[in-house]
């Protein structure tokens, strides 16, 4: 019976899921890769729908260069929607979270 309390003592202790990352190296890694991921992600995105575009633009009279050129543009945008949803998620599910019933600490939420 000590066993079952020492052990899940500590569980029992925690409120929100994440506290035990508080302070310590997950809570700096998360924010540096969501960080990066921002700060890198979305210019980049941008930068290859903007290319791709100007050569769907410019490929007017070969239907080979309009059909790479549009392959280009859908994957760019689909590139782009990755990076939005990967920095719109975790407060989707924070809000889903704190609806539930449940709910993620502070210093695991990347934004």
């Amino acid at each position: 019976m000590l066993v079952v309390v020492v052990f899940s003592g500590t569980a029992m202790g925690q409120t929100d899921v994440g506290d035990i990352y508080c302070d310590t190296a997950v809570e700096d890694g998360v924010d540096v890769v969501f960080g990066a991921l921002a700060g890198l992600g979305l210019p980049a995105t941008m930068v290859f729908v903007g290319r791709s575009g100007l050569s769907y633009m410019r490929a007017s009279g070969n239907p080979n260069q309009q059909n790479e050129a549009r392959r280009d543009l859908i994957l760019s945008l689909v590139g782009l929607g990755v990076v939005v949803l990967a920095i719109v998620a975790p407060e989707l599910i924070t809000k889903f979270g704190d609806n539930v019933g449940f709910g993620f600490s502070d210093c695991v939420t990347p934004f």
